[in-house]
């Protein structure tokens, strides 16, 4: 029987344990799955926490529409475009001019009149009585104002032209998913920045759930609604032809291993810390965990990945990006500090390894039991 238990444990420790029920793979069995691959990239990449990668993933590694759209200050001068509605009113600085019929009042020795709105046609033009055709797609509404007042100066009385946008068919954003208003809301000419443009929408998502997706052109990025809240930067302009996703999606992190409580949690607020994560979780199992072996598991951007891991390193691409598992140590005073400094994110797993006493304790108690039943 003792040359059988010896066996059976030599067969144990070699095998990583793999052959005793436990909380999960040991810490050096994550390490070395992590450069196992037939195809010689690693099946995931393993990353020593560090005060250095810290700092750079505070860095780099948040998703941020700033980072990706860029913080311009307002947006750019708003075009008249093909489909817009424009109010043109002009104004003649004394009476018995050429627009003294029509819907005309006083105002201040002056007469105007209201053209009709004017619709920009598919050519780019809109025509003024007196005046003739004039192309309005592409410029702003004082350019064009300044056309016509040329235009009709020789036969009216020193013409001001006034033209306003009724409708505007280019000037919008569109919104979609969980909000009271969706479709296309029209942007005000002085800009519109990203949370006034959700206020009149309407959301009806709470804000721990809410998430943003930011459609532009070909580039898109997603963030929570608390970020672009607590981070005035994240509160970018909105810029016509914008499309926004009002999505309802709960942000949680999942602590799985020797921790005290494993299971699924929210995170609640925008700065939530790994610290605060295992905090969570009760901590680590004062008997069960290696301290040596805290693991978060995260899908990184193939960018993140790269200022990670040394130059040349081929990666592990998938679908949901990069796989990247950061490994932590408490033996390690200072990984105390990086983790009150490291940002939780949606979906982390963080993972905390038993020792390898606490699987060999299981093991002789299985075997014991097997010894009592002659096995």
């Amino acid at each position: 029987m003792l040359i059988r238990v010896t066996a059976l444990l030599l067969i144990l420790v070699l095998s990583g344990c793999a052959l005793v029920p436990g909380q999960g793979p040991l810490a050096f069995n994550v390490i070395e799955n992590g450069t196992k691959a037939e195809t010689g990239v690693p099946n995931y990449h393993v990353v020593n926490v560090t005060e250095h990668i810290v700092a750079r993933l505070n860095n780099v590694g948040e998703p941020s529409l700033s980072g990706r759209f860029g913080t311009r200050e307002a947006p750019p001068a708003q075009m008249i475009s093909v489909g817009d509605a424009l109010s043109i009113t002009i104004f003649e600085s004394a009476p018995n001019g050429l627009f003294q019929s029509g819907s005309s009042g006083e105002l201040s020795g002056a007469q105007q009149v209201v053209l009709p709105t004017q619709v920009v046609d598919q050519s780019g033009f809109v025509k003024v009585p007196f005046g003739g055709r004039f192309r309005a797609a592409g410029i702003t509404q004082r350019a064009l104002g300044d056309v016509i007042e040329r235009a009709l100066s020789d036969r009216a009385i020193e013409p001001q032209v006034l033209i306003n946008t009724v409708e505007s068919t280019t000037s919008t954003a569109t919104v979609l998913g969980e909000a009271s208003r969706t479709g296309q809301l029209e942007l005000s000419p002085r800009g519109d920045r990203l949370l006034t443009v959700l206020a009149k929408a309407g959301m009806q998502v709470s804000e721990s759930e809410a998430v943003i997706r930011l459609v532009r052109d070909d580039e898109i990025e997603t963030v929570p609604l608390r970020t672009i809240i607590n981070v005035p930067s994240e509160n970018i302009y909105v810029l016509p032809q914008d499309t926004l996703f009002v999505l309802s999606e709960p942000q949680v992190f999942n602590a799985l291993g020797a921790v005290q409580s494993p299971g699924q949690y929210p995170i609640t607020f925008d700065n939530q810390t790994a610290a605060g994560a295992i905090s969570l979780a009760g901590g680590l199992s004062e008997s069960l965990a290696d301290r040596g072996g805290v693991f978060i598991f995260r899908f990184e951007t193939e960018r993140v990945a790269r200022s990670l891991l040394p130059a040349g390193s081929e990666l592990k691409t998938t679908p949901v990006g990069v796989p990247v598992v950061y490994q932590i140590s408490f033996l390690d005073t200072n990984s105390f500090f990086w983790l009150q400094q490291m940002k939780i994110r949606n979906n982390d797993l963080v993972y905390v390894a038993s020792t390898l006493v606490d699987e060999l304790d299981k093991f002789i108690g299985i075997a014991a039991r097997s010894s009592m039943l002659g096995l």
